[in-house]
């Protein structure tokens, strides 16, 4: 909102820092109560229940040293890691923590604009806590790198006003170790070097170069970690890349079109902040009509302006402002390749969180000038705060949970991703038509996309609907899954689930080919083999399959079961070394189910049987039996039944 004041009278009385500081965090704690009790949403679970470096105690160096995620956040993991082992997947503790950071960023806020000068700094301060806009991030889970970002650069704007202000050297490393903390926190603050000769400027009214010259070591850590990220987002880009150097480039036009049209976005929705959501989607961009530059150059024209008039007291602060603004909001605004502004959105809320700062100080500031009177100012400031407080109260319960989310995404914008999410949130309600109708209307907005497509297979697999899923994995295929095992088991589930064998065989064999230490689609594959009638090289991927995980019940049994019918036809011609192998591996399969899996007890008799030890394995087979009857299991009780006739009669089972 654009009306603000300076400090009413009520709070210059709370001459104690920290009743004022405990005051914005009393502010930003009630505005978001309906969000401390949330679950996950998105891709919080991805970034962390389901993500083995935050899960597994021991993956800690890994997240520094060898991490493969799509992008390089070790500050943020090793938080989220730290969190796993208080409170595991308790997702309320995880937006706590998060909705806390953004109170203590608030309150940091606030002595940064102190420090600055700008008048009214705790009601700035106390605009851009409870600004809507940055339920985005304050109330996301995997928006952390934003809060725990934001909180680390302001340590290091504080130290950067401090080593200004006497000299001291350590204000200084602490500016320089709190700024490299934050990009490895999230480099969105690349350009924050750039920002801070800027405050001296707005402090001084001067630069000099020994302010550009105390910048050098900041820029070394932009340039080294903006790199990094930048090498994140390129490799995750399918198919050939022409280079960084050739990314760059493609972007700039992109940037061009995009900046005017994104910065204008961003302030409606400050001065405006209604409509907002998860993702806005993709806008039309094209780079080839001069006209579509037009916004970019108004944005330069008006910095520009106000450069020209900058020893006026109004235009000196608007430029400060929008320099400000406009750094913060520059590695997004396209002139950088970056895989969620191709793929996703333009624009995004969560990314305006720092930028956010500038036009709340620059409101309060001008407010401070128009409204002159004491009662004025508090009348104001309470309409300003309650409005803004109560907008991002229904923002915080909107973000409570994904089906709250997405519906109200979907009633904004309507985007594949919200058709997705929504089709997952359906899906674990039960609804699983309506989840596919879902999963089909992302399809339809993203047909490139590989997650749409996959999540519509997965759910036509728990449907039954085989040949729709294969239609569909084959589509996966077709848009470049062709490097996911995944994909290749999932069709060749498909195939031998239709009767379609032979399919399924190749599907498998393929996948195999790109993963041969995939152990899902080596034991797929050997049961395929198997009912194709080719025990030979059924056993062969078994035991490659048992060489990967060798105390694996199901592939123990599986072997088990294939020797025991096939005695000395599945590799070395001996019957009777055949047998006594099928009864061991029988026999570990057995254990490790605790002798509950009655379908493991009836392998074991059939290796018993095919070894001659009838009577054993008529008891093996009375155990099983009773097993799959308590089970209420009652095709696998007739097999059991049938296994033990030829049993009892002092025969083996044969192979069909």
């Amino acid at each position: 909102m654009a009306i603000a004041t300076a400090d009413p009278p009520i709070l210059n009385r709370l001459s104690d820092g920290r009743l004022r500081a405990a005051a914005l965090v009393i502010l930003v704690v009630l505005a978001y109560l309906p969000g401390f009790g949330g679950g996950w949403l998105w891709d919080d679970n991805q970034l962390v229940t389901e993500n083995p470096l935050v899960t597994e105690a021991s993956n800690l160096w890994r997240i520094w040293f060898d991490n493969r995620s799509n992008d390089y956040f070790p500050v943020t993991l090793t938080s989220f890691w730290l969190e796993y082992r208080a409170w595991a997947d308790w997702a309320p503790g995880y937006r706590t923590a998060n909705i806390l950071l953004h109170a203590a960023n608030t309150v940091l806020v606030w002595r940064i604009l102190v420090r600055l000068g700008v008048p009214g700094a705790w009601l700035a301060a106390a605009v851009w806590g409870i600004h809507p806009v940055t339920v985005a991030s304050a109330a996301w889970v995997a928006e952390r790198k934003n809060t725990l970002s934001m909180f680390f650069g302001c340590l290091s704007v504080l130290g950067w006003l401090s080593y200004e202000d006497n000299g001291e050297r350590r204000f200084y490393g602490w500016s320089l170790l709190a700024f490299v903390v934050a990009l490895l926190a999230k480099t969105s603050l690349v350009t924050l070097p750039l920002i801070l000769p800027v405050l001296s400027w707005w402090r001084r009214g001067r630069l000099t170069r020994i302010d550009l010259v105390r910048t050098i070591p900041f820029l070394l850590a932009s340039f080294v970690l903006g790199l990094v990220t930048l090498w994140y987002q390129l490799t995750q880009t399918r198919g050939p890349s022409a280079g960084a150097a050739a990314a760059l480039l493609a972007s700039l036009p992109r940037g061009g079109v995009l900046a005017g049209r994104a910065v204008g976005f961003y302030l409606w929705k400050d001065l405006w902040p209604t409509r907002l959501t998860m993702v806005y989607g993709l806008w039309p961009l094209e780079t080839s009509r001069p006209v579509a530059y037009l916004p970019t150059l108004v944005v330069a024209a008006v910095v520009a302006g106000l450069w020209w008039r900058r020893r006026e007291p109004w235009a000196r602060a608007g430029l400060f402002a929008a320099t400000v603004f406009l750094l913060a909001l520059l590695p997004i605004l396209g002139f950088l390749p970056a895989a969620y502004l191709k793929a996703h959105a333009c624009v995004a809320d969560h990314w305006q969180y720092v930028a956010l700062v500038a036009p709340a100080a620059l409101a309060v500031a001008a407010a401070h000038r128009v409204l002159v009177g004491r009662w004025e100012r508090i009348v104001a400031a309470a309409i300003v705060l309650a409005i803004l407080g109560f907008l991002t109260f229904r923002q915080a319960a909107i973000h409570r949970t994904p089906k709250g989310m997405w519906t109200h995404n979907l009633a904004i914008a309507d985007v594949w991703e919200a058709h997705l999410g929504m089709s997952l949130v359906l899906a674990q309600e039960g609804r699983k038509g309506e989840a596919i109708d879902e999963a089909r209307l992302a399809v339809a907005g993203a047909p490139q996309a590989i997650m749409t497509n996959s999540n519509l297979t997965s759910l036509l697999m728990e449907e039954q609907r085989y040949p729709e899923a294969l239609e569909a994995y084959r589509a996966v295929l077709a848009i470049g899954g062709n490097s996911d095992v995944r994909i290749y088991r999932g069709a060749g589930l498909a195939s031998a689930l239709m009767g379609d064998l032979v399919a399924a065989e190749r599907s498998f064999a393929a996948g195999a080919a790109i993963a041969p230490d995939s152990f899902e689609i080596l034991l797929d594959w050997g049961q395929a083999l198997g009912e194709l009638g080719r025990p030979r090289d059924a056993v062969a991927r078994y035991r490659e399959a048992l060489a990967l995980r060798d105390d694996h019940p199901e592939a123990l049994n599986a072997l088990a079961y294939l020797l025991a019918c096939h005695p000395g036809g599945t590799g070395a011609g001996d019957a009777a070394a055949d047998a006594a192998e099928a009864v061991s591996l029988a026999r570990r399969a057995c254990t490790a189910a605790e002798d509950k899996d009655p379908s493991f007890l009836d392998t074991l008799a059939t290796a018993l049987a095919a070894g001659g030890d009838y009577p054993a394995a008529v008891e093996a087979a009375d155990r099983a039996l009773t097993l799959a009857e308590e089970e209420g299991d009652a095709g696998l009780a007739d097999e059991i039944r049938s296994h033990r006739d030829l049993f009892r009669s002092g025969r083996p089972v044969l192979p069909e």
